[in-house]
């Protein structure tokens, strides 16, 4: 038979079992940073007095400690409250600032790129803030109006880009099939020449869709090479001066270097476009397949402007040779 415990040694044993958790509890508590985790150890220990058979003093010792406990931690968690408290004011008055400055730049900015950086950094800025839920959602959605507003405008930009695009389009377009007309036509090779040179000349800093300048631009150089293989009949049949070739040759040449820098602007427009992209995708966090193939047709495209760089430079240096003959004393003709 198994022996009878009594009260006495029931209580006894039950204190030190319980006095047993109490410490451990106390000194998980005390091991944690966690000051909810570490008060859930002490509700834990709590729940064990129910119930459980103690002599009065015992309970009261033990229930003691463990209130100090409980008092100790309630302190320091109301000191994370108050501290919380106060650092979320501080961040919520300083970022309020920052929206309404992020607001006024939409509004007022036209420089897309800086004004994007700007509310990119704000918005980083309220991501990293301790803040209370309700403030940081405020502050989200002013930040919010400020990015729909510069898309809104950016879109407003663009629209007005593409009318003045197509009807520079229009205009270009007659001037060029004038001018093959002309170059397949006319006896006026000079006043020709000229004229496609004043129609080239349109080009520089108009505002046009990059595959329709590009068509035009390939029309006019149809024109130009039209013209020339004219011009080189004309002078076998004729034997006139060289010169007159010389000074057409570096009209082609200024053809040709015109054509690579509009061909250059634009692949530098583009790829500033693509970083533009690929900030946006960084910051937004989106998949890395989208990110990695901007990163590739970023590099593409530097490669491209440093080919048509290079082109330039060669066409630039033959161009200053043909200078430099017909700077010579005349010879005879070719």
């Amino acid at each position: 038979m198994e022996s009878a415990i009594y009260p006495e040694e029931e209580s006894q044993q039950n204190y030190l079992t319980l006095k047993e958790s109490l410490e451990l509890s106390l000194a998980r508590a005390a091991g944690t940073q966690d000051l909810r985790e570490a008060k859930g150890f002490l509700i834990d220990v709590q729940s064990q007095f129910k119930g459980l058979k103690l002599l009065r003093e015992d309970r009261e010792e033990l229930y003691t400690k463990l209130q100090h406990a409980f008092a100790e931690i309630n302190a320091r968690i109301e000191d994370e409250r108050l501290e919380f408290e106060y650092i979320a004011l501080a961040n919520y008055a300083e970022l309020k600032t920052a929206v309404a400055e992020a607001s006024s730049v939409s509004q007022t900015s036209r420089e897309f790129r800086e004004t994007w950086d700007f509310l990119i950094g704000v918005q980083n800025r309220i991501k990293a803030a301790k803040l209370f839920r309700e403030q940081r959602e405020e502050l989200f959605a002013g930040l919010q109006d400020a990015f729909t507003t510069v898309k809104s405008w950016r879109d407003e930009e663009r629209q007005s880009y593409e009318t003045e695009a197509r009807q520079n389009y229009i205009r270009l377009k007659s001037l060029v099939e004038q001018g093959l007309i002309q170059a397949g036509e006319t006896h006026e090779y000079k006043d020709t020449r000229e004229f496609l040179k004043k129609i080239q000349a349109e080009f520089k800093g108009i505002k046009m869709v990059h595959e329709q300048r590009e068509e035009l631009y390939a029309r006019l150089q149809t024109a130009f090479d039209i013209l020339g293989k004219r011009l080189d009949e004309f002078f076998r049949h004729k034997k006139k001066n060289w010169e007159v070739k010389m000074q057409y040759k570096l009209s082609q040449f200024s053809a040709d270097i015109f054509e690579l820098n509009e061909a250059l602007k634009k692949e530098q427009e583009y790829l500033s476009e693509l970083e533009d992209q690929l900030d946006i995708i960084a910051s937004a966090g989106k998949d890395s397949s989208a990110k990695i193939g901007l990163q590739a047709r970023i590099a593409s495209a530097y490669r491209s402007i440093e080919r048509k760089q290079k082109q330039i430079a060669d066409f630039e240096t033959e161009q200053n040779a043909l200078h430099t003959r017909l700077e010579q004393p005349e010879t005879d003709g070719e």
